[in-house]
């Protein structure tokens, strides 16, 4: 039997629109929930408010339709996980103010406290044990909600990338390098998601995961198999999920199919006409001012890894076009390098990623495989170089953190 994926319109944010949206599709699919648990896992990677983060994030109107929809059909108990790589877990739901549109209705889960168990996934790639969250493994259903974007260190993000946020920062690191394709193929088939929601109201192109630019799709991308889901999205982003290596993994290990043929699609027409080719993530550094010193190991470099992780970095004032407080600088990731690094004073040289420890010498050393996220913009901050970096606005959590307390949501369109 093929795997059933189904595209539907959806023009806006509009939260008791998208309840009843999902219910349709819920029922459409033959899922039931009355009296069973149900673990949602959004993406918040930018907690803060909209819309400053419409191409990013799992909008939180998104998330309020689809956990009063989960209510409606009798769901006994839902609860909403997610983390904040850059401090507690909790930041994340106030800066994204989604807490409102959990109220009465979804318990929020922050992902840092939970308790966790070892889950084993057989035939493994690269990496055979997870320690993922224990409410998600005793949870009757999970369902993904992914939001549709592009990723420096992926290509795409998808509802197989959502699993990355299930695990803890020192986890999530391990295997954060040139084997990171093949670590979300294993991790994904630690827990199969019940079903795939992907927010595509808004999708995300450029430089993601954390500076896309939203691109209004107008659709939610939905069905039961993941690698399915991810195929259909792929070609509405105008890729080819045959170029996406742990949908390729994900195939060649039984989890779903590729293939157009393979996949009865519902809503084709709206794959023609609201689909097109999204911008990919740069990861050169030819827009950097000249005196911005980069040099970049001619043999190992991962994209996946600290590649990425520098150009993230620098694109936090790229796209701002405030380049100002990085001239000057100087950067070495990677190895071997093809000329001895130069150009630049020992206190504004950064010496990235464990690739590059020979030369640490030369300037501040940040360790790792790979570098952690923000620690080079944290290492900037320390030099006095650039102003201490946040994920988030403080009056993104202040207003999240109040509307929690005493405001009710209010409609959003896109």
């Amino acid at each position: 039997m093929k795997a059933v994926v189904r595209i539907i319109d959806e023009p806006s944010y509009e939260p008791q629109e998208i309840r009843s949206r999902v219910k349709m599709l819920f029922e459409a699919d033959g899922l039931r929930f009355r009296g069973r648990s149900v673990f949602v896992k959004p993406s918040f990677v930018y907690p803060a408010r909209p819309p400053l983060n419409r191409g990013v994030n799992t909008q939180p109107e998104f998330v309020g339709g689809v956990v009063h929809a989960l209510r409606d059909l009798g769901a006994s108990r839902i609860w909403v996980g997610e983390d904040f790589l850059a401090g507690p877990s909790a930041l994340a739901f106030y800066g994204m103010g989604v807490l409102p549109y959990l109220k009465g209705v979804a318990e929020p889960l922050f992902l840092k406290n939970e308790a966790r168990v070892d889950v084993a996934v057989p035939d493994a790639l690269i990496e055979g044990l997870f320690r993922l969250p224990k409410t998600l493994v005793d949870a009757d259903l999970f369902i993904s909600l992914p939001k549709l974007k592009v990723n420096m260190h992926t290509g795409l993000t998808l509802s197989t990338k959502n699993h990355m946020g299930l695990l803890l920062l020192e986890d999530r690191l391990i295997n954060h390098d040139s084997g990171l394709q093949h670590k979300i193929a294993d991790l994904y088939r630690a827990r199969l998601p019940d079903y795939i929601l992907a927010d595509a109201i808004a999708a995300g192109e450029g430089q993601g995961p954390m500076h896309a630019r939203p691109v209004s799709t107008g659709v939610i991308v939905a069905g039961r198999n993941g690698v399915a889901v991810d195929s259909v999205s792929c070609r509405l982003m105008g890729f080819e999920p045959e170029d996406v290596p742990h949908l390729v993994c994900l195939h060649q290990k039984g989890c779903g199919p590729l293939a157009p043929a393979d996949i009865d699609l519902e809503g084709e027409s709206l794959l023609r006409e609201r689909g097109r080719r999204f911008s990919a993530p740069r990861l050169d550094f030819a827009d950097c001012p000249s005196s911005t010193r980069i040099f970049v190991g001619t043999q190992k470099a991962c994209p996946e890894g600290c590649l990425g992780m520098l150009r993230g970095t620098l694109d936090h004032w790229a796209s701002r076009g405030s380049w100002g407080p990085l001239e000057e600088v100087g950067f070495v990731i990677g190895k071997p390098q093809a000329e001895e690094p130069h150009g630049t004073r020992r206190s504004r040289t950064f010496v990235a990623g464990d690739c590059a420890a020979p030369y640490q010498e030369l300037g501040t050393f940040i360790p790792g495989c790979p570098v952690p996220p923000l620690a080079l913009a944290f290492a900037l901050a320390r030099k006095g170089i650039v102003a201490r970096p946040l994920q988030t606005r403080l009056s993104d959590l202040a207003a999240g953190r109040m509307m929690s307390l005493f405001r009710r949501p209010r409609k959003a369109k896109c």
